[in-house]
């Protein structure tokens, strides 16, 4: 369980870092104000999510409370996936 929670938080970060090259390289595809919105959600997601996935990580790391580790790192699934849909 400790490894499945650690990989779980290394490929919810490897998403968010490529929703946020992604939307630095290419862009929203919509008007000025359209972009200001995903920037603003992509930014509030990435900080939310890495506030969750940071304990997440440490607390599987040293091997207890890996229920808790878990859930954190199921909260901040849907943060990432809030910021991987706000760059597209």
């Amino acid at each position: 369980m400790r490894q499945a929670v650690m990989i779980l938080v290394a490929v919810e970060a490897f998403l968010l870092g490529l929703g946020l090259l992604k939307l630095w390289l290419t862009r929203a595809k919509s008007d000025l104000a359209g972009r200001g919105m995903a920037s603003a959600y992509v930014a509030i997601a990435t900080i939310i999510a890495s506030l969750l996935m940071a304990p997440a990580f440490a607390v599987a790391y040293h091997d207890t409370l890996l229920w808790l580790a878990l859930t954190l790192a199921v909260i901040a699934a849907f943060f990432v996936l809030v910021a991987a849909v706000s760059s597209l």
